[in-house]
């Protein structure tokens, strides 16, 4: 869930983070790289000269390394010892549910590279920063298929997230009248295999491009997972939807397309599904009034600059709005899911 923990900064303090925010971002992954905040945690505090042996580093360098993730409040200082800091422990330490490893090296390697063109992109209203992996395809999804590394770390992450926003989903919605889900843009299979885990008697079937469902087919050892979570290559906007579900799942979807192309899938799922079908939509969101959250604000430049040129986080409101004109008689909003998520569930 959500948390109300507040770090305090100053403004001008605010400002320098705006200003410098590569540099803070380099120091965090280079904390992890380094393996600082593990070195740390595990001698239960070290002082610089003594982190500087156990990494193998001169003492200037991770007196340095101990100044800036000091001054981002990731790490403290006791005496002359340096320790993680309670938000570290949550986050930055590999062991800990709420890791954020994943992101760390998915921002570094894949989206980071393509963030300087986002003026570009906004004048021009496409994804320019997919000028940086050549290769063919118009969307960040199709050129990653030419880069075998980069597709997993960026899956990595989005089996990561899944994972982490879909237990707040399975508090909130019962999937036992459910007999078959279809997963669309299901990725490394995460939302799949968690359901079919939870409920016994779910088939789910997992619907993307070939190369990111033969990821997922790689996942799954349990022979009865295997006999129940299926796959089926396509496109998700131009390929007829697997037929014999009673449920579409569209997640982490929505924010990647404009809202007429995301009419248009609902339709698609509006199509595919028997009367009394629902259509589950769960994604990152903005608030309705377009003012926050600061994951929204934060994440909606990196769907135009790079990943398609035309999605956005948009609202709960928007999502609702969009399965209604798809065709679905009613649509529920489920708005305080944490992780600036929302879930609408739409009835065929």
């Amino acid at each position: 869930m959500g948390s109300d923990r507040h770090v305090a900064l100053t403004e001008a303090d605010y400002v320098r983070l705006l200003v410098h925010g590569t540099t803070a971002f380099e120091l965090v992954r280079s904390g992890l790289e380094l393996g600082i905040f593990e070195h740390l945690e595990n001698a239960g505090g070290l002082d610089a000269r003594r982190l500087a042996e156990a990494i193998g580093l001169a003492v200037q360098p991770a007196r340095i390394m101990l100044l800036g993730l000091c001054a981002l409040r990731l790490i403290d200082k006791r005496g002359d010892v340096y320790v993680n800091a309670d938000m570290t422990r949550r986050k930055l330490l590999r062991g800990s549910p709420r890791f954020l490893g994943p992101l760390v090296d998915v921002q570094a390697r894949v989206i980071n590279q393509a963030m300087p063109d986002l003026a570009e992109a906004v004048r021009r209203n496409t994804n320019v920063g997919l000028r940086h992996l050549p290769g063919p395809g118009t969307t960040l999804y199709e050129r990653l298929t030419a880069y075998p590394g980069l597709q997993q770390v960026f899956y990595a992450n989005m089996g990561d997230a899944s994972h982490k926003a879909s237990r707040q989903l399975l508090q909130r919605y019962d999937f036992s009248g459910v007999r078959h889900a279809i997963d669309v843009g299901g990725g490394d299979g995460t939302n799949a295999i968690e359901l079919a885990r939870r409920y016994p008697h779910l088939t789910v079937t997992v619907f993307d491009q070939d190369s990111v469902v033969r990821l997922a087919a790689d996942r799954i050892t349990d022979p009865d997972l295997r006999r129940r979570v299926h796959f089926h290559p396509g496109d998700i906007l131009t390929d007829p939807l697997p037929a014999g579900a009673d449920a579409i799942l569209v997640f982490h979807i929505f924010e990647i397309w404009s809202l007429q192309r995301n009419t248009e899938l609902l339709r698609a799922c509006h199509a595919a599904l028997p009367d009394g079908g629902v259509c589950l939509i769960y994604n990152f969101v903005s608030d309705d009034e377009g003012t926050g959250s600061m994951s929204a604000g934060l994440v909606s430049p990196y769907f135009l600059t790079l990943a398609s040129g035309e999605g956005m986080a948009y609202s709960a409101a928007d999502m609702e709005q969009a399965a209604l004109n798809a065709g679905f008689s009613q649509a529920q909003r489920y708005e305080d899911m944490g992780f600036s998520h929302a879930l609408v569930v739409a009835h065929r």
